[in-house]
């Protein structure tokens, strides 16, 4: 490895990537026991949107002469979104790694794996994976793998109002399953010096004060798992500006100055123009995310397999609809708003349910979707076919990023306070598409065993409207859809009456609506927005 420094792989790098559009520099420190190592860490992600776009990171693993493994591994890449390739020297001798970054074919949910190999060695295989706050779909939370001696003060960074309400952590799992690393992810690069977790883990590492570390615009903080010293790195990335970086110190000054510019235009394009989080005066009154669990085979038996939970759109208005009207209603449901979801997007499914919508516009508009849902149940299923989704209160959290359009298919009416999340989905997203449960016969009130804050139709148009967005399409199909309360009332009637609250709320209001199913249906339209 003789000549192997970090100026002559900074060279190599940049061969190939220098000059090149979608590039971003990466560096990074290690606090271990007293001591901070601020060298020989760096690297570089390439972006693109196709395999094609790759072939600068085939030569730089060409050049370096990566194991077949590792080369193969890159040119067979399925899907690829990002390619990263860095350098971290380990008592002088420089381990590469690469990552690969892409999306399943099925479900577009990101995949993530890297390869780590000394020059002349065998390359050892990890895979990382998100999960976004607080736990996996297990229940693993981050906290329970971090050794002891770091979690009082790993916990306390995990109590970051940020980090909790817009993103979450990496679990890097080596070839044999086992955990090797927690990160969490903080894309609007805070300087650590901010955050009171960080400063905590330094000072029960017996690092010192200093500017290396406590001025730093961080994207990420890791901390090992498992055997050796504890160790916390503090990862650092911005775009490349310009020309490439001659030296290392070149590449982290400038890494720098654009992550802070970048946490300057975060603060003031996202964050000062957020609303106040939402004042809830007392709980939920039947505590939505055990009212929306239960047991999937029973609601499979009242929502048909596919776990649409909304109203079916249908052609005819007859009552006595059959479970294959019911099904094409449902789907038929979906597909009338295609028109108004770019193919190929980012779709933000706020209250996704069981994921019936999810799953068609991933699979037919091949968009790259995460639903959000408050249902730990619904969370776990939803996760379990492999499908994007986080758990999470739309009330308390935030779009992890930009979207091109945000869904709410008869969510809308469970949020309290519609007019914030109506302005916060403004500041993340381009598009609104919903169908709203309104109530115009009668005063705003709460309906559905206490779960839904029901507005008027006129008063949805104020608040769409007050919140910035302009109403492109607006009309009301409850008409089409009433044979579908019709379809749940019968369903509902093969399922013996038990304690499941949700389940019994939906029986009680299926035989209210059926006992004058017109004039309900004049009094609550379902009301079709899309808004810009």
């Amino acid at each position: 490895m003789q000549g192997w420094t970090a100026k002559w792989l900074l060279e190599q790098l940049g061969a190939e990537l220098g000059g090149r559009e979608g590039v971003d520099l990466e560096f990074s420190l290690r606090l271990t026991q007293g001591r901070v190592d601020a060298e020989g860490r760096f690297g570089c992600w390439l972006a693109g949107g196709d395999s094609s776009a790759f072939a600068p990171m085939a030569r730089v693993l060409e050049r370096l002469a990566a194991p077949e493994a590792v080369r193969a591994a890159q040119r067979d890449a399925v899907l690829p979104v990002r390619q990263g390739l860095a350098v971290g020297f380990i008592d002088g001798v420089p381990e590469l790694r690469l990552y690969l970054h892409g999306r399943a074919p099925a479900t577009l949910a990101d995949d993530y794996r890297a390869w780590r190999w000394l020059a002349g060695g065998e390359a050892r295989r990890s895979r990382y994976f998100f999960h976004y706050l607080p736990e996996t779909p297990s229940g693993l939370r981050p906290s329970t793998r971090v050794p002891s001696t770091l979690r009082p003060a790993f916990e306390q960074l995990l109590r970051d109002e940020r980090l909790q309400q817009s993103s979450g952590f990496w679990l890097r799992e080596g070839s044999d399953g086992q955990v090797e690393q927690v990160d969490l992810a903080f894309p609007w690069c805070p300087i650590a010096g901010t955050l009171e977790g960080v400063r905590e883990l330094a000072t029960v590492l017996g690092v010192r004060e200093d500017s290396r570390w406590r001025e730093l615009p961080i994207r990420h903080v890791a901390v090992r798992v498992g055997e050796g010293a504890p160790q916390v790195t503090l990862y650092a990335s911005a775009s490349l500006r310009g020309a490439w970086p001659v030296s290392e110190a070149e590449l982290q000054q400038r890494v720098r100055e654009e992550a802070l510019s970048f946490q300057r235009e975060v603060e003031e394009s996202v964050f000062r123009r957020l609303p106040s989080m939402p004042r809830i005066i007392g709980p939920e009154p039947a505590g939505l995310d055990a009212f929306y669990g239960g047991d999937v085979k029973t609601w499979q038996t009242v929502l048909g397999q596919e776990l649409h939970y909304h109203a079916g759109l249908f052609d005819a208005s007859e009552l006595d609809a059959s479970d294959e009207a019911m099904e094409a209603a449902l789907r038929r449901a979906v597909t009338t708003l295609y028109p108004f979801i770019p193919e190929g997007s980012r779709v933000y499914d706020v209250g996704c349910g069981w994921g019936g919508p999810l799953a068609m516009w991933i699979r037919d508009l091949r968009c790259r979707s995460l639903g959000v849902t408050i249902s730990r149940g619904q969370f776990q299923y939803i996760a379990g076919l492999g499908l994007p989704v986080r758990w999470g209160d739309a009330e308390q959290t935030l779009p992890p990023g930009h979207f091109d359009c945000a869904v709410l298919l008869e969510s809308l009416s469970h949020i309290r306070d519609k007019g914030r999340l109506l302005r916060v989905l403004r500041v993340f997203s381009d598009r609104l598409v919903m169908r709203v449960n309104c109530q115009d016969a009668s005063p705003a009130s709460s309906a559905f065993g206490g779960t839904m804050h029901m507005v008027s139709s006129a008063r949805l148009r104020e608040l769409v409207e007050s919140a910035g967005w302009r109403i492109r399409h607006w009309r009301d199909c409850r008409r089409e859809a009433v044979p579908s309360v019709a379809v749940w009332h019968r369903r509902l009637q093969a399922v013996p009456v038990g304690e499941d609250r949700h389940l019994e709320t939906l029986r009680a209001w299926c035989e209210r609506v059926m006992t004058a199913p017109e004039a309900w249906a004049a009094n609550n339209p379902l009301i079709e927005v899309v808004a810009d």
